[in-house]
Order: structure tokens, then sequence, then C-alpha cells
């Protein structure tokens, strides 16, 4: 567990490195500070390091821009999970993009249990509408429960999974009690069996502020449903054709439009093949860093 001292931190990475004999240290971080300790895992004796980006912006916007003068000098590789996360963490200088890769077949379009799942969530009949991500500020809950509060209005049996778990989730609670969407909305908290909930959903929402590359939507895809989602996100996130962008500064009810029309004009199939072309196969990205 890291210590909130800095330099206790600084030290405690260098002498890990140093008493296992390790050669490899991976960061991944949303923003710059972290390459302090590949700094560290440097004075370790560490002789390969690699910083890698996963997100495209951050709240610590100074402290960010000061410790990315410090990735030509520290990391031995630069990697990022999207073009978009890439130039966000690494501006200029070489980098590689190394896709957050899932299990394509965990997360495949399976009827047998999207029947099982609406059984067991007496959600049969209803359209179901899906998002996963923790229940902070850059998910975006208070514009995604606006968004429904719509979407009810033009589909009163329309039930929102909100898969996650997250600080604001009492700010979420208020304001669904306060529009009256107790029966409506979902907050499941934790769960291990995230790709089998959303086989139940018939569109995923998902109206984040920033993103790097999100994961959630690559799986949504992968079990075969569409996707309607900030335009803040990189469009390299739609790898089967089944995303749809919009502003996070429309009106709620045009999402709502939207939402309910992209829900129920379509077949799920597979999209296993789509899915693994784009290179999110965990298999084979696992193989990258075998080889490191």
């Amino acid at each position: 567990r890291k210590s909130r001292h800095p330099f206790k931190n600084f030290n405690e990475i260098k002498n890990i490195v140093k008493e296992g004999g390790y050669q490899v240290a991976i960061r991944h971080s949303d923003n710059a500070f972290p390459v302090v300790d590949l700094l560290a895992a440097k004075k370790g004796g560490a002789k390969t390091r690699i910083f890698q980006s996963h997100s495209s912006n951050t709240k610590l916007k100074l402290i960010h821009k000061y410790f990315r003068t410090w990735m030509g000098k520290v990391p031995t590789m630069r990697i990022a999970c999207s073009d978009n996360a890439g130039k966000w963490m690494f501006g200029n200088l070489d980098y590689t993009v190394i896709k957050n890769a899932i299990d394509i077949k965990k997360n495949e379009y399976n009827p047998d249990i999207r029947q099982q799942k609406l059984e067991e969530w007496k959600l049969t009949g209803h359209p179901v509408y899906a998002h996963v991500g923790s229940y902070s500020p850059v998910k975006n809950h208070k514009y995604l429960i606006s968004v429904f509060n719509e979407i009810v209005k033009l589909q009163p049996e329309a039930r929102l999974l909100c898969i996650g778990e997250g600080p604001l989730r009492s700010e979420m609670e208020a304001q669904i009690k306060e529009l009256g969407l107790e029966d409506k909305i979902i907050l499941t908290g934790i769960r291990h069996d995230v790709p089998d909930l959303l086989q139940m959903a018939d569109l995923f929402i998902f109206p984040s502020i920033y993103e790097g590359l999100p994961l959630s939507v690559i799986e949504a895809q992968a079990a075969g449903i569409r996707c309607l989602i900030s335009d803040a996100v990189t469009t390299e996130v739609d790898v089967t054709g089944l995303v749809t962008f919009m502003s996070i500064q429309d009106d709620p009810s045009t999402w709502a439009t939207k939402a309910v029309e992209l829900s129920g004009s379509y077949t799920k199939t597979s999209t296993y093949q789509q899915v693994a072309d784009a290179g999110y196969d965990v298999t084979k990205v696992a193989k990258f860093y075998e080889e490191l």
C-alpha cells in the first residue's frame, strides 16, 4: 500500500524494486504526477519503465502540466489506451497504443443468459437501459438520471441499471427520490457478474464528461448492445458501428428521444469478431506484456 508521504513512498518503491531485483516497472494513471514512481523504480534498478495513460483529462491540471515534462526522460516506453489518451499525456513524444483488452467470449451476446437475468431481476417486458461506471463526477450520473427521467415520459415501463458504486451514491439516491424514480432505477452496487447483467440491456447510455477509452463501452458492444455516449469520448471506442455520439450540452430530452429510437429498432447479434479484430482480445494483449 502506498504511503501518503511522497518521500517515504519514493524510497519504499525504490527499495522494493532493488530488493526484488525487478527489471520492469509499469505505472498507469490519468495524470503525469505518478511518473515520480517510475523515477523511484529507476533508482531501484528497473531497466524497463513503462508509463500508461488511460484518460484524456484530470482534475490535477497544474501538477499534470509540470510532470508531463518528465515523460521524455524517465519512462523507457510510453503507452496509451487510445490516441486521445496518448496525446493528452505525452504530447508530441512517441507512444504506442495498447488497447485495454477484455475477455470477449465472456462478454459475447448470449440470449439464454439474457432471458435468465431478465427473469431473475423481474425485468421481462421492460425496456432496459444500462450504465457501468463508478458513481463519481466524471461519469455524469446527474445528467444520466435526468435523461432517464425524460425516457420514462416516453416509455413508462423503462428501467435503468446503474452498475457500480462510489461517493455520489447518496446524491444519486436523492435525485432519484426527488424525481419519483425509486421503482425504475436500480443502483446495483459493486457486482462481479457485470457481463451477465449487461445482457439485459437494450441500450447502453454513457454521458461521461471525459474519458480515455472506456472499456465498459467496448464490453457493451461485445454484448451486441447499441450505445449512446458523450461526444467527449474518443471516436476510437466505436469498433462495431453500434455507437452513437451526442453532446452532453444537449437537453436531456434530446438524448431521451434518441435513446428510445435506438433501443427498439434492432436485433442483437454476435460482435465477437469485430471486437477481436479491433485489438481488444485479452489473450493477444497479454502476449505483449509477457514479451517485455
